[in-house]
């Protein structure tokens, strides 16, 4: 068994990164970035530099029928993320998105890479409600 040295907390590492920025404003800027990463198209944005004008999560919804339509022809890893990000914005959908896609449990987030897992984790510790 191959153990690595522990590294802090991811969320005591994302605190220390933010200290000022409230869980709704955490949530919206790690957003921002998997959006970017994701693909804006998919979230009814035309250039990535658009994604600067949103002013909040309402105006980076996932087009979900865009999405459906496109996520059988993309990467393993972009198909779990993407639908874990739709799972933020309906459980119900992503939900089922994520089961599409061979995701089972948390574990298979494992198969992200770090930048992915990352942005999920942080996600995940800000969320308040879409």
């Amino acid at each position: 068994m191959n153990l690595q040295p522990t590294k802090p907390e991811v969320s005591d590492q994302m605190i220390a990164d933010h200290p000022e920025a409230p869980a709704t404003q955490q949530f919206f800027q790690t957003w921002q970035h998997a959006v970017r990463l994701a693909g804006p198209r998919y979230f009814g944005i035309e250039h990535h530099n658009d994604i600067n004008l949103a002013l909040s999560k309402w105006d980076l919804c996932p087009d979900v029928p865009l999405i459906d339509t496109a996520i059988g022809a993309m990467s393993h890893g972009e198909q779990v993320f993407l639908a874990a990000l739709v799972s933020f914005y309906n459980d119900e959908t992503g939900g089922r998105l994520l089961q599409r896609v061979g995701v089972h449990g948390l574990a298979d987030f494992g198969l992200l890479d770090s930048r992915r897992r990352y942005l999920i984790a942080n996600l995940i510790i800000h969320y308040n409600g879409w």
